[in-house]
């Protein structure tokens, strides 16, 4: 069972209408294809489908990115400690986010990247951090860019959360989390916070905080799920009032962002 709590929350949403049309008929594709679209989906039907534009569709060098926001608007830590990068990216790319981040912010301290968790990025990784922070703590930067958009929202919701975790109690104590269904951690939780992607409960808990919503011990419950994986982590508020909230500014996106 972890033994950590979070500190304080960087928040960062940027709508994007970077993709372009399926370059596949998922219908006839290989099933290799068709079950990965499925798994990357969420949920979005194929006659609804769009994807990510890739960089040589697309100029996206001047496009802000959404961890960056998020992680400036949380700020840097008094003292030195490990920034954990979660986002499910190639490891190339991940290296390079990394490389951007740490000099962009000039983060002083180890980094480290996460990949491969997908939509369970913001709930099982607490397993990770607990075993690999340090006393001194760390921060957690939890990024989400679908690589699917829907036609009917004219793309998707880039997020990302920046979150100051540290070692034992503090405002936002992380009582347990875990893979599949919650079971018995969902029973007597006063507020629950659920969506497809990793940062989507994380988004809607700032909110309610910021909102004045949650009370000192009241449990939380925030989730991960689509139709193949779920993931779950189960919060206290012990000092609501105490987290501290920072939100990046809202920003417009590029209405023709492929020329």
């Amino acid at each position: 069972m972890p033994d950590l709590s979070v500190a304080a929350l960087g928040v960062a949403v940027l709508p994007s209408t970077g993709y372009l049309p399926l370059r596949v008929d998922v219908a006839s594709a290989p099933i290799e294809v068709a079950d990965r679209y499925q798994r990357r989906a969420r949920g979005i039907p194929v006659e609804h489908a769009m994807q990510v534009a890739m960089d040589d569709a697309a100029d996206s060098g001047d496009e802000p990115d959404v961890g960056a926001l998020a992680l400036a608007a949380l700020g840097l830590p008094g003292d030195a400690q490990p920034l954990f990068l979660v986002h499910d990216v190639p490891r190339d790319s991940m290296v390079s986010a990394l490389a951007g981040l740490v000099q962009g912010s000039g983060w002083v301290g180890e980094d480290v990247g996460i990949t491969q968790l997908e939509e369970l990025g913001g709930t099982v990784v607490f397993d990770l951090l607990d075993w690999a922070m340090p006393e001194t703590g760390a921060t957690a930067l939890i990024c989400d860019e679908p690589l699917f958009g829907d036609t009917r929202l004219g793309g998707a919701r880039f997020c990302a959360v920046a979150m100051r975790v540290r070692p034992g109690a503090g405002p936002l104590r992380v009582l347990d989390c875990g893979e599949g269904a919650p079971g018995a951690a969902a029973e007597a939780v006063e507020h629950r916070f659920a969506g497809t992607g990793p940062c989507d409960g994380w988004v809607d808990l700032f909110d309610a905080l910021a909102a004045g919503a949650i009370a000192d011990g009241e449990r939380i419950l925030i989730e991960a799920r689509t139709a193949f994986r779920e993931g779950w982590v189960l919060i206290r508020a012990e000092s609501a009032a105490d987290v501290r909230l920072a939100r990046a500014p809202a920003l417009t996106p590029d209405p023709d962002p492929v020329r």
